[in-house]
């Protein structure tokens, strides 16, 4: 079966991650109605960027965030054409972080030891197998109550984590990879598409097989 990908902001990166596991990109920007033309994607990629704006999840900015509220309006009509339309939905660093917020998610404005351009372990919550995942965000993911929590930094990295409500959230699971049940998204704050990946962007297209192309096989841990 082709799977076809609308990606959303993308760049040649991300066309090159799917065309190289045999998907067809059906477009790659925000130039218009995605689904006007054509036929509908097999998946909605959300990519990385900016900052998510903190008033969409009550909160006014940290003196950290930097967003493009612009951005967060027009991705906000494809969401909600995607959803309409019952397509799955993925998103990337920035576009995780998106995704959580619109299916009922916050975020930590401001945590340490990730901005590192490097790498570190994430723990698969369902099988505790650990891999290897790239990190360069310096915010993160704060679950909404219908969140399954897919993967964790292991161990957990941060020793600070800011919200203008929230002034500590030391000690809490530096949350990776989340996926949400009811809208069929998948939030991954790694960069599987970054040259030198191939292993991470296996294992991303893993997780768009097991929680977006077949629903019905997922484990996730129960909080």
């Amino acid at each position: 079966m082709n799977q076809t990908v609308h990606i959303v902001n993308g760049n040649y990166e991300y066309r090159r991650m799917f065309e190289s596991r045999g998907w067809t990109v059906t477009g790659v920007g925000l130039d218009g109605n995605p689904f006007r033309v054509g036929p509908v994607p097999t998946l909605v990629q959300f990519t990385g960027g900016e900052d998510v704006t903190p008033w969409l999840y009550g909160e006014r900015a940290h003196r950290t965030t930097g967003y493009n509220f612009g951005r967060d309006i027009r991705e906000i009509e494809i969401f909600g054409m995607a959803l309409e339309r019952q397509i799955p939905m993925a998103g990337i660093c920035r576009g995780g972080q998106f995704l959580n917020v619109m299916c009922g998610g916050k975020m930590w404005q401001n945590v340490d030891h990730h901005a590192i351009g490097g790498t570190h372990g994430v723990r698969d919550t369902a099988t505790g197998e650990v891999f290897q995942a790239t990190s360069t965000h310096h915010q993160m993911m704060r679950p909404g109550r219908t969140a399954h929590i897919v993967g964790v930094a292991d161990p957990s990295l941060s020793t600070k984590k800011e919200s203008m409500v929230h002034e500590n959230g030391f000690g809490r699971r530096d949350v990776e990879i989340v996926y949400y049940d009811q809208q069929n998204v998948l939030c991954f704050q790694p960069h599987p598409e970054f040259p030198g990946q191939d292993a991470l962007a296996d294992t991303y297209f893993e997780y768009i097989d097991q929680y977006l192309l077949n629903p019905d096989n997922y484990e996730y841990e129960e909080e």
